[in-house]
């Protein structure tokens, strides 16, 4: 059976709502483009409005940046500041397309296990920056030992700094034959566990379907976090019911207009800035006290994200149904982790992943929203040892394919 660690029920945010009260007629209208997108997926709501206004200097006086700092000096502003950890080394990875993946690694290439860390809609490698900093310092350094694993991140298609590739190809098989590419560039041998979050779960769960004979010789673990195996197009995301009525009616064609029209769905973003920040901050966290920093550098990864890319992938989420392709999970340890107050993948979604993979172990965190990563990252960091530890021990001695 699966081990689970229950956790309190967390209020729902009112920000948005206030936000929306605040402005009805641009939130009804001028603004459906960026607020309906926002209601898709994690940061939709944001992209380069966010990076606008914290160039306006509208966060705390704490979190403020200089006065025209680019997109990438954003990236860059990691909230661990010096004790972020570095790669040892990058690469580029050629997806069956052409598309390049951009790959940075830390730890030694001849560790005995490699953990590739696939990151979810919106948001980049930098996503992992928590789990990057302790898992490297614990597991892939040099400490008197030698170094029990290597770690990998990579950024998807259209993300960070990976390139695009034709809107046809913003599906999640292709996410999965993606990293698949990257199994076979960066780690030609086992083992190897795979760490998703979010779309990037979904990502893993698309490599069981696409390749499921990798699971148990290669693929030696996995952990899902803050993701879903399909019906995600039936959430409300916690929003008021007018504005999910306004959601299901508008999404086409919103999806459409960041497609077809992406320089006027940045104008209409920009219109609804109060909308969108509220939004952002209310799908992202379940705290109320984020630190500005924090969210600053949430609102960079989005807004490195280009609007059409964010709508190209749009259909592929809302029309996933993974749980077919769960079977081979059940051949390796799995961890569930998910935040009790996630908004735009609840909890219920988890237990449902639970459900088909019975021996999984099962991790809520208590008060954490969908980036339960950057939220709560001790307990995230912990519970990815603990199944490391497991894959350790079920692994020893074996030999390399």
């Amino acid at each position: 059976m699966a081990r689970r660690q229950e956790a309190r029920q967390q209020p729902a945010h009112s920000g948005l709502a206030e936000a929306v009260a605040r402005h009805p007629v641009v939130a009804g209208a001028g603004a459906v483009v960026g607020l309906a997108a926002a209601t898709a997926a994690l940061g939709v709501t944001v992209a380069r409005i966010a990076t606008r206004r914290v160039r306006a200097d509208r966060l705390s006086p704490t979190g403020a940046l200089p006065e025209g700092a680019t997109e990438a000096e954003l990236r860059e502003d990691d909230p661990l500041g010096p004790s972020a950890r570095r790669a040892d080394r990058t690469a580029l990875v050629q997806a069956d397309d052409g598309v390049l993946l951009a790959v940075e690694e830390v730890g030694p290439l001849d560790a005995p296990l490699t953990v590739v860390f696939v990151h979810g809609y919106t948001l980049s490698m930098a996503s992992w920056t928590y789990q990057r900093r302790s898992l490297g310092a614990a597991l892939a350094t040099a400490n008197g030992h030698r170094p029990a694993a290597r770690l990998v991140f990579y950024d998807q298609r259209g993300h960070g700094s990976s390139t695009r590739g034709p809107v046809e190809h913003a599906t999640i098989e292709q996410l999965a034959r993606d990293l698949a590419s990257v199994l076979e560039m960066r780690v030609p041998n086992g083992p190897v566990v795979l760490v998703g979050h979010s779309m990037g779960g979904m990502t893993v769960m698309g490599l069981a379907d696409v390749h499921p004979e990798l699971f148990g010789p290669k693929v030696v673990g996995v952990a899902l976090v803050s993701t879903s195996s399909g019906n995600i197009a039936e959430l409300d995301f916690g929003l008021p019911d007018v504005l999910t009525r306004v959601r299901a009616a508008v999404l086409p064609v919103a999806a459409w207009t960041m497609r077809r029209r992406p320089a006027f769905a940045e104008r209409t973003r920009r219109l609804a800035a109060d909308v969108v920040s509220a939004a952002t901050r209310s799908l992202s966290f379940a705290s109320t006290d984020v630190d500005p920093r924090l969210g600053r550098y949430v609102d960079a990864m989005i807004g490195g994200t280009p609007v059409d890319v964010i709508a190209e992938f749009y259909p592929a989420l809302v029309g996933l149904d993974e749980t077919g392709a769960l079977e081979p999970l059940r051949r390796v340890p799995v961890l569930v982790l998910t935040g009790d107050a996630d908004r735009m993948i609840p909890k219920e979604h988890s237990d449902t992943l639970v459900e088909h993979l019975p021996d999984a172990e099962y991790v809520v965190v208590p008060d954490a929203g969908h980036l339960v990563t950057l939220e709560k990252p001790d307990e995230v960091t912990r519970a990815l040892s603990g199944l490391l530890r497991r894959v350790a021990a079920e692994t020893a001695g074996r030999p390399s394919d």
